[in-house]
């Protein structure tokens, strides 16, 4: 029997929170699946597409400028394809997240710049060496938000049914905007929240301080019904309580998300929905362990 690969990543823990009073609240808990985020799905699209159309072959080389959890799922799945990936990377990346992309086999190049200039960069490599380089370009390649479409979007409505939100951040726009997109045809009547940085939360993105244009972020924006901002702290650190209390340890978007589902749902009652948490915590542990005051969870006494 040969494995789907697709359908393998489609398939992640759906929970309940259960210390949010008067309302019902799912998170899908992205941590578990390959790579150990929501951006394997993007990844494996993307490469799967380029390959298919021919844009991808072996003479050439993955070139894309990433801090986190797309590096990661790039340097992981290159194996699958047999293709060579070099990775731009800001120097402040969190050494854990620079061994593993490194350990995955792929090549880093370090930047004292933020990830928007190392697409900056990347696209001038690119330029320089035409047909050397494949540009996966996670924020204007239409596979993105195909993956969403095709596989977030349906396993939600497959899993839940009937929904009143759905929550997430915005990220590159593809998970938001593509499974809401799929959502909002099934479910007239959902509303869709998007949560909001206002400061830098690891792995959120606010598009009007943004230096990268999204193409489609301006075309699907209608779909979105309403904005929660959100800032690090005291929105993170609030909402790491109602993970951690439940074991369910996910990285600092995801608490940020939580937070800001909580004042979405202020007032409101008999309302059910889902989160997407879009990673774990161990790709941030040296950030959040300081956060963390053990006494204030009942199982760590």
């Amino acid at each position: 029997m040969q494995l789907n690969i697709e359908w393998l990543l489609s398939k992640v823990p759906i929970i309940q929170i259960k210390n949010i009073d008067n309302n019902q609240v799912y998170s899908l808990l992205e941590k578990y699946n390959m790579c150990g985020s929501i951006k394997v799905k993007t990844v494996y699209r993307i490469l799967k597409d380029a390959y298919e159309k021919w844009l991808l072959d072996k003479n050439k080389i993955i070139l894309e400028a990433s801090s986190g959890n797309t590096a990661i799922a790039l340097a992981y799945l290159w194996n699958l394809f047999n293709i060579k990936v070099q990775i731009i990377i800001p120097q402040t990346t969190a050494p854990c997240k620079k061994k593993l992309i490194e350990s995955y086999g792929a090549q880093t190049i370090e930047i004292n710049w933020t990830t928007d200039d190392g697409i900056v960069l990347r696209n001038k490599m690119d330029w320089e060496n035409l047909g050397k380089y494949f540009l996966p370009d996670q924020f204007g390649n239409y596979a993105n938000f195909e993956a969403h479409y095709n596989l977030t979007g349906p396993y939600i409505y497959d899993k839940l049914g009937e929904i009143d939100f759905f929550v997430a951040g915005l990220w590159t726009s593809g998970t938001l905007l593509w499974a809401w997109k799929y959502l909002k045809e099934q479910l007239p009547k959902i509303k869709i929240i998007w949560i909001n940085p206002i400061d830098r939360i690891e792995w959120m993105r606010n598009f009007a301080t943004s230096k990268v244009k999204i193409p489609f972020y301006d075309q699907y924006k209608y779909l979105i019904d309403e904005v929660v901002d959100v800032s690090f702290d005291p929105c993170v650190i609030h909402g790491v309580q109602s993970y951690l209390q439940e074991w369910y340890f996910v990285g600092i978007s995801s608490w940020a998300i939580l937070s800001g589902t909580k004042k979405y749902l202020d007032w409101k009652k008999w309302l059910k929905g889902v989160i997407v948490a879009p990673d774990g915590w161990d790709f941030y542990l040296d950030t959040l362990v300081k956060y963390i005051d053990l006494e204030n969870f009942i199982w760590c006494k």
